[in-house]
């Protein structure tokens, strides 16, 4: 959106103008306008021709100063996420052909001045003076970006989206891990690296573990002053020949990698995001271009259904069949359920807990996939990556087939 300034060059220069006399408010209007001949200014500005120009440059700048007033109740709105169709109707008469796109007119140049050629007339044939032309349009632009990426997580604050990225490209996406609410305030993409067997980037981490950044940092720089990383190889002298030599530089996964798709950790949403509470509006927009949508959950948590709902409901309130794109709800932290894996009753709680989540998302969210992962630990993130692959080569294939049938 392009918004002209109410302040234009005129108020701002009436204010420069504040508690001069007459005479020097007009001769100081008239320097910032006309240039005259070196001696010949006295004699220019009590000649009938220079009055005459004079009045028909006010005249000018007037209607100009309309035109800026009547732009800038009307700001201009321009939506950039397709390009714009010049295309004819096919009704068209014969002969026409297609429109070039030019562009829009955001705001305009400057215009030069009229040099004094301009002012010769029968009766004045050396005019001495001309004028200075105006400054550009200034305006105040409001450029609004919806992060692109083929996947979209959405959930709840904590509810785990940052380690989840991190994990699932082996930490190269430098998203915030923090233990309080809102440690995302804007979108951040990561790009996910699948080769052939389905093992993708972070897999090469399976094990490793997604602690928060605080004590990732902490744990990073006691190992630097131990000198644990004295002798560790660069990325371009990692081995990735087929051998194992070092004749191929690059990242080690350049090598094999057949697949790969982005994932965007978005912001938390809280209940009433959609009616702009907090900065919901913000947060959603960043979520309106994603091929797919993956619901991440606290699966640690007392009834993590009711955050689904909630999830549902708000992007439903925000764009009507919003949700319809989600295909996955990623029950996160399950770590955190079970115990170690050796009490029965546990394990059993943990089992009954899944299959409630189960239950409850076919019954009011339809056929999605349910998986448990632990983020931190990265466990089962093979799994969720195979699914998410297979959800953003179905949509590609949809878009391939609907922009051959436009």
């Amino acid at each position: 959106m392009a918004k002209y300034n109410f302040k234009d060059e005129w108020e701002a220069e009436e204010e420069a103008l504040v508690d001069l006399s007459p005479e020097d408010r007009l001769d100081k209007l008239r320097a910032k306008r006309w240039v005259h001949y070196p001696r010949f200014q006295d004699d220019n500005v009590q000649r009938a021709e220079f009055k005459e120009a004079e009045r028909i440059l006010w005249k000018e700048e007037r209607a100009r100063r309309i035109e800026m007033r009547r732009r800038a109740l009307n700001p201009l709105f321009l939506d950039l996420d397709a390009a714009e169709d010049t295309a004819l109707p096919d009704n068209s008469p014969l002969g026409l052909g297609n429109r070039e796109t030019l562009g829009h007119l955001i705001a305009s140049g400057g215009t030069g001045g009229l040099g004094n050629p301009n002012f010769l007339s029968a009766n004045h044939r050396s005019p001495k003076f001309a004028t200075r032309g105006h400054e550009g349009e200034l305006i105040t632009l409001s450029l609004e970006l919806k992060i692109l990426a083929d996947i979209g997580l959405v959930g709840m604050p904590n509810a785990g989206k940052s380690t989840l990225l991190r994990a699932l490209t082996g930490g190269r996406a430098k998203s915030e891990v923090a233990s309080y609410a809102f440690t995302t305030l804007n979108p951040v993409v990561g790009v996910i690296r699948v080769a052939g067997d389905g093992i993708f980037e972070g897999w090469r981490g399976e094990g490793a573990v997604h602690d928060e950044t605080r004590i990732e940092e902490e744990r990073h720089l006691e190992l630097m002053e131990q000198g644990a990383f004295a002798d560790a190889l660069t990325r371009n002298q990692k081995p990735t020949g087929p051998d194992g030599d070092t004749t191929h530089s690059g990242h080690d996964f350049d090598l094999i990698e057949e697949f790969r798709f982005t994932i965007a950790d978005n912001p938390g949403l809280i209940s009433r995001a959609s009616e702009d509470i907090g900065l919901g509006h913000s947060f959603l927009r960043s979520m309106e271009r994603s091929l797919a949508l993956v619901y991440v959950v606290d699966f640690s948590g007392p009834a993590p259904w009711d955050e689904l709902r909630v999830l549902r409901d708000e992007l439903e309130a925000y764009q009507h069949g919003m949700s319809a794109r989600a295909r996955m709800i990623i029950a996160n932290k399950a770590d955190l359920l079970g115990g170690d894996g050796q009490d029965p009753q546990f394990v059993e709680e943990a089992r009954q807990k899944l299959q409630k989540l189960v239950g409850f998302v076919e019954d009011e969210l339809g056929p999605l996939d349910v998986v448990p992962i632990s983020a931190k630990f990265s466990n089962n993130l093979t799994k969720v990556v195979g699914l998410m692959r297979g959800y953003v080569e179905g949509a590609r294939e949809e878009l391939k087939k609907e922009s051959k049938n436009n």
